[in-house]
C-alpha cells in the first residue's frame, strides 16, 4: 500500500512536471511570439513614424526656402515700384546710378534693368556697371526667366554656372510697369547659399538625416557636405543609392512631379528617403536618414531569448523583468541627458526652448535675459575645474531663486545662463536682473572657501529671443563699465555691418580696394622730410573710403590681417620701386606688422623674397611692432629680429607708452626706433604736465643713451613741436606736418623736388 501511494505521488508529481514543463513551454512560445509581434508593430510604427517625421521636416525646409525667395522677390519687387513711379529708365546715366545704389543696399550678385528692346543696364559689384548689356549676353536660363517677367509673371530662373562669380546663381525677375504697360524687367542674380545653408545643416532627422536638392532628371544641384555617400556621383540614379525597384518609382515620381517614399542600402547600412517636388523650376528636395534598429540583431537576440524561454520560464522572467528596470532607468538617465545640464543640475537650452515656444504660443508678455561671469576662464586657470563648478551651481541657486511663478532658466555652456521672464516692462526687467548681478556680487566674496568676487553682466532682449539677448551680452563683454545692455536694431545693424565687411574683404583684396597712404615724418630741428609711415585705407567702388577704425580691430579677430600686412608690405615695396624707376631719391616708409607675423619663423624670408621681387633694398624699410609682441618667446623674437637686422630692416616700436611693460621691452629687444604714443602729448593738469615732462625726458635719455631714435607721433600744434624739441626728442609726424595722404599727393608734394 505504501509503495503504491508512492507510485501515485510520483505519477502526481510527474504529471505536475509535465503540466509545468507545457506551461513554461507554452508560455515562452507565447511570449516569444507576443515579443515578435511586439517588435514588428513597433518596427512598422518606427518606420511609418519615420516616415511622417521626414515629411515634415523636408516641408518646413521647403517653406524656409520658399519664405527666403519670397522675401528677395519682395525685395526686387518693391525696388520695379520706383522704376515704375519715377521716370529714370530714359537716361542711361541716371538708370545705371540707381541700379548701382540699389545692388549696394542688397545681397544680390548682380542687377539687370532690362528693357524691351534687349538691351539694359547691369551692376555687379567689385566689376562695376555695364550700360549697355544685353540680354543675348545672359545665360539661356536668365533669359528665360527675364522673357517670363517681360509676359507679366514674376519669375526665378533654373540654376546655371556663372563665369563671373564662378559658381552656381539663379535668377528673380519682375516686370516693370508704367500706366499698366510692362516698359521693362528688373532682375537680380543671388548664389545657392539659401540652399546650401539648408543642406549642410547637422540637425535634419535628429543630426541622422541629410538634404539634397535635385531636379527632374535626378541630377544633384546641391549636395549636403554631411551626406552619408561619399562618391563623386552626378545624379541619384547611379550607384550606390537606389534599387532598380526604387528606381522606377522615383524615376515616375519625378517624371509626375510628385512626392514618393523609398529605402536604399549602402555600406551594409538601411536608409529611408523621401522626394517632395519644391513646384518650382522642378527642382525636388531629397531627405534621407538611417532605418532605426537592426531587424536582423533583434531576431538573433529573440531566437536565442525563446530556446532561453523554453528551459527555465523563472530566467525569462528575471530577465523580462531586468530589463523592463533597466528600460526604465536608462530612459530616464536619457530624458535627464536630453532637457537637464549635468553639471549644475538646471534645464539646459532644449528645455528652454519647449518652454519658450509654449509661452509663444500663450502670448504672455516676456524678455529673455543672457548672464554671464567676467573672467570666468580665470576662475578656471587659478582655482581647477571644481571650483569653477561649483560657482556654477551657486549661479543657478541665486537664479532659482529669483524666479517668478510660470518663469524658468537654463545653462547653456561654459558660464552663459538664460533667464525667460514673464516681464515685458524694460525698466522692471532691468531691475531684477540688476538685483541678481548685484546680489551674487555681493554675496560671492562670502561663499566657498577661496573669497573670490564674482563680476557678472547681462543681455536683455525685451520680446526677444535668446539669440537677441545674447547679442545684447556681447556688445558689453569686454568692458567693466556696463553692467547690463538692452538688445536694440543698432546691435543687429552692426552684424550686418561686421557680416558685410567679412564678406567683402578677400574680394577687396583680390580688387586692390585697400589703397597705400603715407604720412609724412620730419626732423623735428630742420623740417627736413626723413620718411614716412604707410597707413592703409579701403576704397570701395564708388570712390568713397572706409578709415582704419572701421575694419582693423575685426581684421585683428578673424585673422584678415595677416593678408593685409603682407599686401601693403609689397604695396611700400612697389611705391619705392616707382620712385627709383622715376629717378626719384627714396625716403625710408616705415610699416606696422601683426603680431603673429613675428610668431612665424620664415617670416624675414617672405619679406625679402618681395623685396628682392621689386629690387629694393631693406634698409629703406622699417618694420613697426607693438610692445605686445613680446609676451610670449622673447629669445625666439630676439633671434628672428636679429635675423631682419642682417637682411638690412629697421624694428620700430610703435605706440610706445599705450602699455604697462614699454621700458622692459625697450632694453630686452633690439629694436632701432620708438614711436612715442600720442597720449604722451595730450593736455593735462599742471601737476600731471609736470610728472610727464619728467617721464618724457627719461624715456627720450634713456633711449638715446641706448642708440634708439625717437619719433614722436601727434605732432598738432606749433607748441607740440617745441616741446618735443625741449626734450631732445629728434623726429615728429602729425596733423601740424601733414594729414596722411595718398601716394600720389604724397609724390607731387614731396618727392618731386628729390628728382
Amino acid at each position: 500500500t505504501y509503495k503504491s501511494v508512492q507510485v501515485s505521488l510520483g505519477v502526481k508529481l510527474q504529471k505536475q512536471l509535465i503540466r509545468i514543463t507545457a506551461i513554461t513551454i507554452i508560455s515562452s512560445i507565447v511570449l516569444c511570439l507576443l515579443g515578435l509581434a511586439v517588435l514588428g508593430y513597433v518596427l512598422q510604427a518606427a518606420h511609418e513614424s519615420d516616415h511622417v517625421q521626414m515629411q515634415i521636416e523636408t516641408k518646413e525646409y521647403k517653406e524656409r526656402i520658399f519664405k527666403q525667395m519670397d522675401k528677395n522677390m519682395q525685395v526686387l519687387t518693391i525696388l520695379s515700384r520706383v522704376f515704375e513711379a519715377a521716370d529714370i529708365t530714359q537716361s542711361k546715366e541716371i538708370l545705371a546710378n540707381c541700379i548701382s545704389k540699389a545692388n549696394r543696399s542688397n545681397d544680390f550678385i548682380s542687377m539687370v534693368y532690362m528693357k524691351k528692346d534687349g538691351f539694359g543696364v547691369m551692376n555687379t559689384p567689385g566689376f562695376g556697371t555695364w550700360e549697355d548689356f544685353s540680354l543675348q549676353d545672359c545665360h539661356p536660363y536668365a533669359i528665360d526667366a527675364i522673357e517670363k517677367a517681360m509676359n507679366g509673371e514674376n519669375a526665378v530662373s533654373k540654376m546655371f554656372n556663372s563665369d563671373v562669380y564662378y559658381g552656381k546663381l539663379f535668377v528673380y525677375a519682375v516686370p516693370v510697369y508704367r500706366n499698366d504697360e510692362i516698359i521693362g524687367v528688373l532682375a537680380a542674380s543671388d548664389t545657392m547659399e539659401i540652399f546650401t545653408d539648408i543642406a549642410n545643416g547637422s540637425a535634419v532627422m535628429g543630426g541622422e538625416g541629410y538634404v539634397h536638392l535635385i531636379n527632374a532628371k535626378g541630377e544633384f544641384l546641391v549636395r549636403s557636405k554631411n551626406a552619408i555617400v561619399k562618391e563623386p556621383v552626378e545624379t541619384l540614379f547611379e550607384d550606390p543609392y537606389l534599387s532598380s525597384e526604387s528606381k522606377t518609382n522615383t524615376q515616375e515620381a519625378l517624371a509626375n512631379g510628385e512626392s514618393v517614399i523609398g529605402e536604399f542600402v549602402y555600406d551594409g547600412k538601411k536608409y529611408h528617403y523621401y522626394l517632395e517636388p519644391m513646384g518650382l523650376n522642378e527642382w525636388f528636395l531629397f531627405c534621407a536618414d538611417s532605418i532605426w534598429g537592426s531587424v536582423d540583431l533583434l531576431s538573433n537576440v529573440l531566437i536565442i531569448s525563446g530556446v532561453v524561454l523554453l528551459l527555465i520560464l523563472i530566467v525569462v522572467n528575471v530577465l523580462l523583468y531586468s530589463g523592463y528596470y533597466q528600460f526604465r532607468k536608462t530612459s530616464k538617465a536619457l530624458m535627464h541627458l536630453a532637457y537637464w545640464d549635468t553639471v549644475t543640475g538646471a534645464e539646459n537650452t532644449v528645455r528652454f526652448d519647449q518652454n519658450f515656444q509654449q509661452v509663444l504660443e500663450e502670448g504672455k508678455d516676456f524678455s529673455t535675459v543672457a548672464i554671464n561671469i567676467h573672467n570666468f576662464k580665470g576662475i578656471n586657470d587659478l582655482f581647477g575645474k571644481a571650483r569653477g563648478d561649483m560657482v556654477l551651481c551657486y549661479l543657478k541657486d541665486v537664479i532659482g531663486n529669483n524666479l517668478n511663478e510660470g518663469e524658468f532658466f537654463c545653462r547653456d555652456t561654459a558660464d552663459l545662463f538664460y533667464i525667460l521672464m514673464l516681464e515685458a516692462d524694460e525698466e522692471k526687467v532691468c531691475q531684477r536682473t540688476k538685483a541678481i548681478i548685484d546680489y551674487i556680487s555681493q554675496t560671492s566674496m562670502d561663499y566657498g572657501e577661496y573669497g573670490y568676487e564674482l563680476a557678472l553682466y547681462s543681455g536683455i532682449a525685451i520680446k526677444g529671443d535668446r539669440e537677441k539677448a545674447l547679442l545684447a551680452l556681447q556688445s558689453i563683454e569686454h568692458t567693466h563699465q556696463v553692467d547690463i545692455a538692452v538688445y536694440n536694431s543698432k546691435m543687429h545693424d552692426e552684424v550686418r555691418r561686421k557680416n558685410s565687411i567679412e564678406s567683402q574683404m578677400y574680394p577687396a583684396l583680390q580688387n586692390k580696394e585697400f589703397k597705400l597712404f603715407l604720412q609724412p615724418k620730419f626732423n623735428l630741428k630742420t623740417d627736413e622730410l626723413v620718411g614716412a609711415e604707410a597707413l592703409v585705407r579701403w576704397q570701395n567702388p564708388d570712390g568713397s573710403y572706409r578709415y582704419p577704425g572701421e575694419f582693423i580691430p575685426l581684421f585683428e579677430k578673424n585673422g584678415f590681417c595677416l593678408n593685409l600686412d603682407m599686401y601693403m608690405f609689397e604695396q611700400v615695396c612697389q611705391q619705392l620701386k616707382e620712385w627709383l624707376d622715376s629717378g626719384i631719391k627714396p625716403i625710408p616708409i616705415s610699416i606696422n606688422q601683426s603680431k603673429i607675423l613675428f610668431s612665424n619663423l620664415k617670416y624675414p624670408d617672405y619679406i625679402t623674397q618681395i623685396t628682392e621681387k621689386y629690387n629694393v633694398s631693406p634698409r629703406l624699410i622699417t618694420l613697426e611692432v607693438l610692445e605686445g609682441v613680446a609676451t610670449n618667446n622673447l629669445q625666439q623674437l630676439n633671434a628672428l629680429l636679429d635675423e631682419l637686422h642682417a637682411k638690412g630692416f629697421k624694428i620700430s616700436m610703435d605706440d610706445f607708452g599705450s602699455g604697462y611693460s614699454s621700458l622692459n621691452m625697450v632694453y630686452q629687444l633690439a629694436i632701432d626706433e620708438l614711436k612715442l604714443d600720442r597720449g604722451f602729448l595730450s593736455k593735462s593738469t599742471q601737476e600731471n604736465e609736470q610728472r610727464r615732462q619728467i617721464i618724457l625726458e627719461q624715456i627720450i635719455s634713456f633711449a638715446k643713451k641706448l642708440g634708439i631714435s625717437i619719433v614722436a607721433e601727434g605732432i598738432e600744434t606749433e607748441e607740440d613741436k617745441e616741446n618735443m624739441l625741449s626734450l631732445d626728442c629728434e623726429y615728429g609726424q602729425g596733423y601740424f606736418y601733414a594729414k596722411p595722404m595718398s601716394v600720389q599727393d604724397f609724390t607731387e608734394r614731396y618727392m618731386k623736388e628729390r628728382q
